[in-house]
């Protein structure tokens, strides 16, 4: 097995090595791949014949996918993540391009059923596209750290609430949404604590917001830190802003650290927050929303502790890693 990965994210490398697979590290950003980078990959399919090429992304799908095909790979998977852009005026362009690479695509697997039936409406045949939801390793949220320890790590009080939202400070994700309802939050309730794990483009200029607002003592701002969801523990509810998701890794973590979630209804979240059963769902940017359905969840914790029980048997049921891995293996064979 042969994995290829760009060299910006070289740090995950050594789990692969470790279990045994071959690492090939690429200088490729997004869509632009230097000439170096398409003709190593072009020379790994000389060098051996690959049956299955699985690209991950939407911008290595465009060119790998055309590569795997150039280099006669027997079958070609894509996973896109996500089927929406950050420049939505390309979006036509988008959808007949994916359009046209599913002819040389053998199954796109769509991480949930809204976007499959997007992809389906497009113009994509049925047959091409398959709903497999991501998973994760349950093993991983056994004999974590205790609340208490976590917060005190992090700079919070524990005997605070706490609302956390993990991810990148980006565009997609919202942060003005997230300042708007933290602000609304603390108009109501001073003691509650907002955290955001997670680095990205807006950092700085969030940042610079939050201590123009003075509330650095009550929006924390923790940038990237490395098995983030060990962090979850400390939270009464998590949160996501996002304006668009595939099936976001941090609710699912929230999730099964029993954390009830709070979220716009977009793409798949509406597949594992089930509004009013494991969290609650509001409209992209209706910041007042999404801080009125936190406020409720912290005055009324019994609530909250129901839905993080109920999301929690969601996750052991339908998202686990092994139901993911035989999904995808079963594809693999039958395909």
């Amino acid at each position: 097995m042969t994995v290829v990965l760009p060299e910006v994210i070289r740090a995950i490398a050594s789990a692969y090595i470790d279990a045994g697979v071959n690492v090939v590290l690429l200088p490729m950003r997004k869509l632009i791949w230097p000439m170096k980078s398409i003709i190593t990959f072009l020379n790994l399919f000389r060098s051996k014949r690959y049956d299955i090429v699985h690209v991950h992304s939407q911008e290595a799908g465009v060119i790998a996918r055309c590569l795997s095909w150039l280099g006669r790979a027997q079958k070609r998977f894509y996973t896109p993540q996500t089927i929406d852009i950050r420049q939505s005026h390309w979006h036509s362009l988008y959808i007949i391009l994916e359009c046209m690479l599913a002819l040389i695509s053998t199954r796109i697997f769509s991480v949930n059923q809204a976007d499959a039936k997007r992809m389906i409406k497009w113009g994509i045949p049925t047959k091409k596209v398959t709903v497999i939801p991501n998973g994760i390793e349950l093993s991983q949220y056994k004999n974590l750290e205790d609340r208490e320890t976590i917060c005190r790590r992090l700079g919070l009080n524990p005997d605070n609430p706490v609302v956390m939202q993990l991810g990148r400070i980006s565009h997609q994700k919202n942060p003005d949404m997230f300042l708007s309802g933290a602000i609304h939050i603390l108009s109501v309730n001073t003691e509650v604590q907002l955290v955001w794990i997670g680095e990205g483009p807006l950092f700085t200029q969030v940042q610079s917001r939050v201590e123009s607002l003075r509330l650095q003592d009550k929006i924390h701002l923790l940038g990237r830190i490395d098995q983030a969801y060990h962090c979850l523990v400390a939270a009464d509810v998590v949160t996501s802003t996002s304006r668009w998701e595939g099936m976001p890794y941090s609710i699912l973590e929230a999730m099964a650290c029993s954390k009830p979630v709070v979220s716009p209804a977009v793409n798949g979240c509406p597949e594992i927050v089930i509004n009013g059963q494991t969290g609650y769902l509001v409209e992209v940017g209706d910041s007042i929303g999404w801080a009125n359905s936190i406020l409720y969840l912290i005055a009324n914790p019994q609530q909250a502790q129901l839905m993080g029980s109920r999301g929690r048997r969601l996750v052991e049921e339908k998202y686990s890693l092994p139901m993911m891995v035989s999904q995808i293996e079963h594809a693999y064979i039958n395909s």
